[in-house]
C-alpha cells in the first residue's frame, strides 16, 4: 500500500463547492445499516462545472456538516477521503453558521497550512466580489503546482492582493507556530497523552480521538499521525467522522477516527468494543491497553524527559523527539538488508539479532504489525530501484549513530585512562 500521498498531482486543488445543509430531523439512518437516507446536504454550487467523480460528490455533504453542532462561529477544518488506489483525499471546509452553509475544497496536496489559510480568504472574496471569486478558483486551477520549496502567486482584488501557494519542502517535519495542526495538538493534549496515542498506534489499535469543535478534532488527529513518520498508518483513517458513517466504529481493525462529540453520544460501550480514546477537549485518556508500558523503558523515559521541557517546543522540536524515538527502534533496518545479485531482502532474525537486548522483545511484537512491514517494502523499493533516498529520517538515523559512536569511544577513552590510572598506581605500590 506504500505511501498514501498521490505522488502525480497537476493541480492545486480538484475541485470547490458551498453546500447547504438538510434539517437534521429530515436526515435519515446511515446508509451503511440498509435503512433510508437523506442527504446530509445538497452542493448548491461548483467548481469546476465538469467535475464527474460520483463518491466525492456522494460524500461531500457528510462531511460538510458531520453532525448537529450547537455552534455560533466560524469552523475550518479538514478530513480525508480514501481513494480505491489507497491515496488520500484532502477536504478542507468552512462552516459559517451566519450564511448557514459550508464552502468545501478537495485536493490531492497535503498542505493543511495552506489550505486551512486560503477558506477564509475564499469567503471573504466570494461574499464581495462573486465575479472575482470564479476568476481566482479559475487561475488557481490551471496553475499548477510549484516545485519542491516553492510557490505561486494568485491575485484578486483586481491585481491589489494575492494569495501565496507555497508548497512544503520535502520531508519537513511539521514545526510550531507554523504548522497549525502541531500547534493544536500541543495546545490540547498532555505529553502524557501524546506518549499513550504513539504507543497505541504502534501497537495499532482502534483509536478514537473526540471534541466537541472540528478544527481541534481534525488538527490533533492529523498531527498524531504525522508522528509515525517514516512509517504509515495503513489501516482506517478518518479525521472527521460523519453521523452517516458511524458504523465504521464496530469496526474489527485498526483505526484512527476523529470522531465530533455528538456523534461518539450515539455509539454504546458495547458497541465500540476495545477502544482507545482521547478527548481533546478534557485532555482525558482512555484505553484498556498498557500500551506504554510496553515501550522500551528507555524511549519512554526519553519521551518524557524531552517533552516535559517546554521552553524548547519552537520549531520542529516535538516531531524531532518523536522522530528519534523512531530512529532508535527501527534506524538500525539497513544491518538486516541482504544483498543478492538482482535485488535486496530484508532479514527478519538479523535484525532482532543487531538491536540492543532491551529492545529486541518490543521490536519482535513490531515485526508484526503492517505499518512496519509496509516501511521496509518501501525502503527495499528503493534500495532495489537503484534511488538514492536522504529523508530526514534517514539524516537522522546517521546522526544517532555518529552521536552513539562519539559516546562510546568517550566511555571508552574514560575506561583505558581509569585502567591506566589502576595499573600505574598498584606498579607504584608494588615498587
Amino acid at each position: 500500500m506504500g505511501s498514501r500521498i498521490k505522488n502525480d498531482v497537476k493541480k492545486l486543488f480538484e475541485f470547490w463547492c458551498e453546500v447547504t445543509p438538510t434539517p437534521w430531523l429530515e436526515r435519515g439512518s446511515s446508509p451503511r445499516s440498509g435503512g433510508p437516507a437523506t442527504p446530509a446536504g445538497v452542493i448548491v454550487e461548483s467548481f469546476p462545472e465538469g467535475y464527474r467523480d460520483k463518491e466525492v460528490l456522494a460524500g461531500i455533504p457528510a462531511f460538510a456538516f458531520p453532525c448537529e453542532l450547537a455552534s455560533s462561529s466560524v469552523q475550518t477544518y479538514s478530513f480525508v477521503h480514501t481513494t480505491g488506489d489507497s491515496k488520500w483525499r484532502f477536504g478542507f471546509c468552512r462552516q459559517d453558521p451566519k450564511a448557514k452553509t459550508a464552502m468545501v475544497l478537495i485536493t490531492y496536496l497535503p498542505w493543511h497550512d495552506t489550505f486551512l489559510k486560503l477558506m477564509p480568504i475564499l469567503a471573504e472574496l466570494k461574499r464581495t466580489d462573486a465575479s472575482g471569486f470564479r476568476t481566482f478558483l479559475s487561475e488557481a486551477y490551471n496553475q499548477g503546482i510549484p516545485d519542491s520549496g516553492g510557490s505561486l502567486n494568485v491575485f484578486y482584488n483586481s491585481g491589489q492582493s494575492h494569495f501565496v501557494f507555497e508548497r512544503p519542502l520535502q520531508f519537513q517535519l511539521p514545526s510550531i507556530p507554523q504548522n497549525h495542526n502541531l500547534a493544536l495538538y500541543y495546545s490540547f493534549a498532555e505529553p502524557k497523552e501524546m506518549i499513550a496515542v504513539f504507543a497505541a498506534m504502534l501497537a495499532e489499535r482502534r483509536i478514537i480521538f473526540t471534541s466537541r469543535n472540528l478544527d481541534r478534532l481534525s488538527s490533533c488527529i492529523q498531527a498524531a499521525n504525522a508522528f509515525l513518520y517514516p512509517m504509515v498508518w495503513q489501516h482506517i483513517f478518518i479525521p472527521v467522522l460523519p453521523l452517516e458513517f458511524k458504523d465504521y466504529l464496530g469496526a474489527p481493525m485498526p483505526y484512527l477516527i476523529g470522531v465530533p462529540e455528538p456523534v461518539l453520544e450515539t455509539v454504546t460501550n458495547d458497541e465500540l468494543g476495545e477502544v482507545v480514546i482521547l478527548d481533546c477537549d478534557t485532555k482525558i485518556f482512555k484505553s484498556p491497553f498498557n500500551d506504554v508500558h510496553n515501550l522500551p523503558a528507555e524511549i519512554v523515559s526519553q519521551l518524557k524527559k524531552h517533552l516535559n521541557h517546554t521552553q524548547d517546543h519552537i520549531g520542529d522540536r516535538i516531531s524531532k523527539i518523536f522522530l528519534n524515538a523512531l530512529v532508535q527502534l527501527i534506524g538500525g533496518y539497513r544491518d538486516a538488508v541482504e544483498y543478492h545479485e538482482n535485488s535486496k531482502t530484508f532479514n527478519n532474525e538479523k535484525f532482532i539479532e543487531s538491536r540492543p537486548a532491551h529492545l529486541r522483545p518490543f521490536l519482535a511484537k513490531m515485526m508484526e504489525l503492517q505499518i512496519f512491514a509496509q516501511f521496509i517494502d518501501d525502503r527495499l523499493k528503493m534500495l532495489n530501484s537503484g534511488l538514492g533516498f536522504s529523508d530526514e529520517f534517514e539524516l537522522e538515523t546517521v546522526r544517532y549513530a555518529e552521536k552513539k559512536k562519539r559516546r562510546n569511544n568517550i566511555i571508552k577513552n574514560f575506561k583505558d585512562k581509569y585502567h591506566y590510572s589502576l595499573s600505574r598506581l598498584f606498579t607504584k605500590n608494588y615498587i
